[in-house]
């Protein structure tokens, strides 16, 4: 982490600073970048984009094409509680440190509404007498809360995320789940805004706001949200890009370029809740859509039926191992356009072979991770049959911090 900062500092160098008009600038580890103009983070950002790709050869160089409003443009966080004795303290870890948690009254990155909620939220967990949880000895109780807002709505969606143990103990005996019911009871009370709370538990070690089981406690159990023409449906665990604004236009932009093609097959890996399939949809003969989260399925084809798409067919499985089935890959449903939108370590090896096998006349490469964009770019360019990268347009999905997200389009 300490080189990482180095280089930051050294690319920021050639850059005039500004004032970062956050008071945990510097201490957070959320953001990076405030105390450049944004101008300046759409150029550093570039920069780093070209000299990423420069192993591709020759790649036609590409604005970053950033945010009108480049503050409180994020529509979900998830917050980590601390506090070793006393009140709990919530807020994202500090710089370079893995077990301090920065309190915060305020996130600029953050729609006042959520951020009203997450306030509240931390003072009803403290009064619980409960402790955070300490992933140095593995003990207490809160661990994340997870708020996630609706630009179309203005609601907020929230979700407490906890250890199994110690609640049994509280005010004299009430059960873990009375108790979360009065949590959320109150939370709602005192924050209109809030139209649904949920409460998750992991006893994971791992550090991250992804629970074993999830129970709805009040409200309502979907949060409704628009992304360009598409009415979506979202619950605590849905995933969406950060800016809703910037994934429209990503989408649009996919669809623009890959242009009609009325009798074309299209698979869309990693699909999630099925926001590119809808895209997609109007485009092609029909899409098959894929991931591994039954979750993301049943929202996916909840979000289809609501937007009256009927051409997408979803199927859970690992990306992987579906597509070890080559008779439906090269006969049953031969692919002519194929958009992939992993995780940031980027497609399993199977999946790049599979790709190749399936030789479809386009790709679309969705990716938040430039070093592992480029390593697969690299073997489907270099390759048989060889693509050719013809378009990288990045797009600022998250101002004020390091990342960037990229869409890579490929022909054969």
């Amino acid at each position: 982490m300490k080189a990482a900062a180095a280089i930051l500092a050294q690319e920021k160098a050639s850059f005039a600073r500004v004032e970062p008009p956050c008071p945990y600038f510097g201490t957070c580890g959320g953001c990076a970048m405030q105390d450049l103009a944004y101008e300046d983070q759409l150029r550093l950002k570039g920069e780093r984009i070209r000299r990423a790709l420069a192993p591709l050869g020759d790649v036609a160089p590409c604005e970053v094409i950033g945010l009108e409003e480049p503050w409180r443009y994020r529509n979900k966080a998830e917050l980590t509680f601390g506090g070793s004795s006393g009140a709990l303290t919530l807020g994202y870890h500090a710089a370079r440190s893995f077990w301090r948690v920065v309190d915060l009254e305020d996130c600029l990155l953050l729609p006042e509404p959520m951020m009203r909620a997450a306030r509240e939220g931390r003072t009803l967990a403290s009064a619980t007498g409960l402790p955070a949880y300490q992933p140095k000895t593995h003990q207490g109780f809160f661990r994340y809360l997870l708020v996630r807002g609706s630009r179309l709505t203005g609601k907020v969606m929230a979700c407490f995320i906890t250890t199994s143990g110690l609640a049994q103990a509280t005010h004299g005996g009430t059960s873990p789940r009375e108790m979360m019911e009065g949590l959320a009871q109150q939370l709602m009370a005192r924050q209109p805004s809030v139209s649904s709370v949920y409460w998750g538990i992991t006893d994971r070690l791992a550090d991250i706001a992804l629970p074993e089981t999830l129970t709805h406690l009040r409200g309502d159990a979907y949060l409704d949200e628009q992304v360009g023409p598409f009415r979506l449906t979202l619950h605590p665990l849905s995933f969406i890009q950060p800016s809703t604004v910037q994934a429209d236009r990503m989408c649009t932009l996919l669809t623009r370029e890959l242009g009609e093609r009325r009798e074309a097959i299209a698979w869309d890996l990693y699909c999630g809740i099925g926001l590119i399939s809808l895209y997609l949809s109007s485009h092609v003969r029909s899409v098959y859509a894929i991931d591994v989260e039954p979750h993301h399925l049943e929202l996916a084809a909840l979000n289809a039926s609501s937007n009256q798409v009927s051409n997408v067919e979803f199927r859970l499985g690992s990306v992987e191992a579906l597509l070890r089935d080559r008779r439906f890959w090269l006969q049953d449903a031969k692919p002519e356009i194929i958009v992939v939108d992993p995780p940031r370590p980027g497609l399993h090896p199977d999946v790049c072979a599979s790709l190749l096998a399936a030789r479809p006349s386009r790709i679309a490469y969705f990716s938040c991770n430039v070093q592992s964009l480029v390593r697969d770019l690299q073997v489907l360019c270099c390759s048989f049959p060889r693509y050719r990268l013809s378009l990288v347009q990045p797009f600022d999905m998250f101002p004020q911090t390091n990342h960037v997200e990229i869409l890579a389009l490929l022909d054969r």
